[in-house]
């Protein structure tokens, strides 16, 4: 979803971590959690859902061409090809935005059945020339000394800049993972800092995130995220604490209407809490016919910042909004979008997923924070519902 993730207590976080040892810099491979081998590492295959998720909120074409007509302002446009046999309608717009993925594809015509160019990632800067009407836009960036034209999804980017630049050397007040992106359910373990170390904080997202510079393991400079609260900051840009933070985020108009609405449903009744939707847990039927998927690792996320980074506004990859008792995020390549699936005598909808949920793992969607934490990380058979 514009979307959430999973919260693991520390002692059920599973990954083969590289570690960067105490104030020497150098980096170790760390063990490999055994349990992993309950989940092979595939990764989901609808990347355009999955890793990137609808975020948009820029104005598409409609609302540029009926904006220029309320002005009674002549607006430029033109045709391209859609790089599929089609053409597309073009209307020349100038405007500065951000990147709002963890990664968007720049591509020569405005379809990713074209080729791609160039990949940007979470709070890059582009120059938007023109807006499509297939819900592209066209942008012009500057990387790595090179002027690159293209073509990105209207939904991968913002008007609103994702990080917030700072430039300063802390020191880590508790062990954390580095995350390839400002979220649980989307960031993916790349490192870990220990207590004591010194880091360089290039940024903030939210000011629940840090980004920070590291040494990956062939000793080449990467960049990842750790939660802001396992820094050592001055008392005067100390964050608030998780419990004060979990509702920060980048909120986006969305009517949690797509085309997976319709997804089926389990059944009872929902309510509204604090702008949270909970549901009743429904039991699986004593006469269901059930169909053994196997042990599943099951995590917990909820529509926070810390899980979320800055889409913390519970509408999930499929457009639904989330609702608890109800809602879990899977790998769509191994459980289909729809999927009534039972866990220890419950049934859920498979409405969601996330770029850090692999093949036999399962993230339940819960109202905060504090309860995903309480449920923590467990193993346990899932069943199908046919």
């Amino acid at each position: 979803m514009n979307n959430l993730h999973k919260i693991e207590k520390k002692q059920g976080i599973c990954y083969d971590k590289t570690v960067i040892k105490k104030k020497t810099g150098n980096i170790e491979r760390g063990d490999v959690d055994m349990r992993c081998q309950l989940g092979a590492a595939i990764f989901c295959a609808a990347l355009f859902i999955c890793g990137n998720q609808v975020y948009g909120a820029v104005p598409d074409y409609d609302t540029v061409t009926e904006e220029a007509e309320k002005e009674n302002r002549t607006l430029q446009t033109f045709e391209t090809e859609d790089g599929s046999g089609g053409t597309v309608k073009v209307a020349a717009c100038e405007e500065t935005l951000y990147v709002t993925a963890k990664t968007a594809g720049v591509f020569q015509t405005p379809s990713d059945s074209g080729t791609q160019t160039a990949a940007l990632v979470l709070g890059d800067e582009v120059q938007r020339t023109g807006v499509c009407d297939n819900g592209w836009s066209k942008v012009t960036f500057e990387k790595e000394g090179s002027r690159i034209n293209g073509y990105i999804q209207n939904q991968m980017l913002s008007e609103d800049i994702q990080i917030q630049p700072v430039n300063d050397e802390v020191e880590v007040k508790t062990d954390s993972s580095i995350l390839d992106f400002p979220g649980r359910k989307d960031g993916e373990v790349v490192g870990e800092v220990l207590e004591l170390d010194e880091v360089k904080r290039t940024g903030t997202v939210n000011d629940v995130w840090s980004r920070i510079e590291f040494l990956n393991t062939d000793g080449t400079e990467e960049t990842g995220y750790i939660p802001t609260s396992a820094l050592d900051l001055p008392e005067n840009v100390q964050t608030d604490s998780i419990d004060e933070k979990v509702n920060a985020g980048t909120l986006h108009k969305s009517s949690g209407e797509g085309v997976f609405a319709d997804a089926v449903e389990a059944g009872g009744t929902v309510t509204e809490e604090n702008g949270v939707q909970i549901g009743t847990p429904v039991a699986a039927s004593s006469d269901a016919n059930l169909k053994p998927l196997g042990t599943f690792r099951i995590t917990h996320y909820c529509p926070c910042s810390i899980c979320c980074g800055p889409w913390a506004n519970g509408i999930t990859s499929t457009g639904v909004t989330a609702t608890t008792n109800h809602t879990i995020a899977v790998d769509p390549s191994q459980i289909p979008y729809g999927s009534q699936v039972v866990i220890n005598g419950q049934v859920y909808v498979a409405e969601d997923c996330g770029g850090a949920i692999k093949t036999n793992c399962i993230d339940i969607y819960v109202a905060t924070h504090a309860e995903g934490e309480a449920k923590g990380v467990y193993y346990t058979e899932v069943y199908l519902i046919q």
